[in-house]
């Protein structure tokens, strides 16, 4: 049986669609409030196509391609290319959860344009250098030379103890010090993407 929740069963044909969908890489399961990030950022910040973006904590992917449709979007009917000229920056500081990124990128079947403006990194997300990045000149016909990005996104670890309603298991296992140990790291990861 496929359960939304805990007690809500989805009907057999719909939970057979969301099956063969996951596994076709047409479909991704993710939490409401995990979407919630990128359609926040998107007002906010110039996200659009041509942005720059770093998604820090990257793993297991699902905010990157919500990016990578932002910003590479397809190109405008009857023209060809990849669309957009954005980039999308994916880092994950453990090689276990950029395999697991690249392992969702893979099975999601992304549009050539998006894959063309992916990066994939591994770095501390603390220690994470700023790039620079040539600008079109806003129409002057000079590039300019811009450092950093155009938004980023980050999603820092923390003690998981928010999945209580999907997993009771959680509660036997909190402590304050999951959540107290990971301030530093958390703080550290906020003040990089600040700067």
């Amino acid at each position: 049986h496929t359960y939304i929740g805990r007690r809500e069963k989805l009907h057999e044909e719909v939970a057979a669609v969301v099956r063969e969908g996951t596994a076709a890489g047409l479909l991704a399961r993710q939490e409401a409030v995990s979407m919630l990030p990128v359609l926040v950022l998107a007002p906010a910040l110039p996200l659009r196509a041509g942005s720059r973006v770093l998604d820090v904590c990257a793993a297991p992917g699902n905010k990157t391609m919500q990016l990578l449709e932002r910003c590479a979007p397809p190109p405008a009917r009857g023209i060809t290319g990849g669309g957009g000229g954005g980039i999308v920056v994916a880092n994950d500081a453990h090689p276990g959860r950029v395999k697991t990124l690249h392992e969702a990128i893979a099975r999601h079947c992304r549009r050539p344009g998006e894959m063309a403006a992916l990066v994939i990194t591994c770095a501390l997300g603390q220690n994470i250098p700023v790039p620079t990045f040539e600008d079109g000149g806003g129409g002057s016909g000079c590039p300019r030379v811009v450092r950093g990005y155009d938004a980023v996104l980050t999603d820092v670890p923390c003690s998981g103890d928010g999945t209580l309603r999907k997993d009771p298991d959680v509660l036997r296992r909190w402590h304050p010090g999951g959540g107290n140990c990971l301030h530093a790291t958390q703080l550290a990861l906020a003040q990089r993407a600040a700067a």
